[in-house]
């Protein structure tokens, strides 16, 4: 996933480390891609290595030196490769270890799960309340907005689905 980021965002333009960062953390990338801006420096390194990103320039900023990666013949091809495999292979994530935690959630005390739910449940609501805030601005700076609204709205359906599934539970095991 980071390395498909990374490729795209270079196709656009070319840029440093941080400046990717920044856009990353702007667009809230983390809330959908479980990429963390940190692994941007990493990511960057592997890909030169692998031909696919090379520098183009050097910036000074007060003492540091910062290096300007442009994407590479090889690293389009790879961009191209990695958006084809990711669009035609099904996607099957899942939540998978709070699944596994639900099967065994008979472990710990009941006040204890309810408390956990709670937790899941309210980062869960936040969750949405994000991607709700952020999809007119994305729509907006998409060339398309229809196909962000399509996205959003996907993913915020697998998160409401989630939602009710603990909260459901929540009442399940308070009514028991």
């Amino acid at each position: 996933m980071i390395r498909l980021i990374v490729l795209g965002m270079l196709a656009k333009q070319s840029m440093h480390g941080y400046d990717l960062i920044q856009q990353l953390e702007k667009d809230r990338v983390d809330l959908w891609s479980n990429v963390l801006p940190g692994s941007i420096y990493h990511a960057l390194r592997q890909l030169a290595k692998e031909g696919c990103v090379q520098i183009r320039d050097t910036e000074r900023s007060g003492n540091k030196t910062r290096a300007v990666y442009e994407i590479t013949p090889q690293g389009t091809e790879l961009l191209l490769s990695l958006i084809a495999e990711a669009m035609s292979v099904p996607s099957t994530e899942f939540p998978s270890a709070l699944y596994a935690a639900l099967f065994m959630m008979g472990r710990l005390p009941k006040k204890e799960v309810i408390r956990c739910l709670e937790q899941q449940i309210a980062g869960l609501e936040q969750k949405i309340a994000l991607w709700n805030k952020g999809e007119p601005g994305k729509a907006e700076l998409s060339g398309n907005p229809r196909l962000v609204r399509q996205v959003f709205a996907n993913g915020v359906a697998h998160m409401e689905l989630d939602l009710q599934l603990l909260k459901q539970i929540k009442q399940d095991l308070e009514e028991s």
